[in-house]
């Protein structure tokens, strides 16, 4: 529940986006994705790792509204995530990196298209 609470607020700020804005947001998505991949593969292949999330959940106690008011004892499930280190195969590493910044290239040319006409709603 507290959850909506924090994401409530940047849906109300993405339905003020004009159309233009969106139309910007919608046609660089994807670059932005295949550069943050990028990113962490050369991140990756510099350390000689990756890097993980992994899980760790734990029950939690607090109290909560109970009948009449009252406040009574309640469980809640909580999930932190950490990183963990995780062995790679480089040689793979090094070729994902390679589709990616060909990928890049496809991207750009796309982008470049896109945003054009994105212009067109300014």
């Amino acid at each position: 529940m507290i959850r909506l609470f924090l994401i409530a607020p940047l849906l109300l700020l993405t339905a003020c986006a004009t159309p233009e804005q969106r139309c910007i947001a919608d046609a660089t998505e994807d670059l932005r994705v295949v550069n943050r991949l990028i990113a962490e593969t050369r991140a990756n292949l510099e350390r000689g790792y990756a890097i993980e999330k992994e899980p760790d959940t734990s029950i939690g106690i607090s109290f909560c509204a109970g009948n009449r008011g009252r406040a009574v004892l309640c469980t809640q499930r909580e999930t932190e995530y950490r990183d963990r280190p995780v062995a790679f195969d480089r040689a793979a590493e090094e070729r994902k990196l390679a589709d990616l910044e060909a990928k890049r290239l496809e991207l750009e040319v796309r982008t470049r298209r896109d945003l054009k006409a994105c212009d067109a709603l300014a």
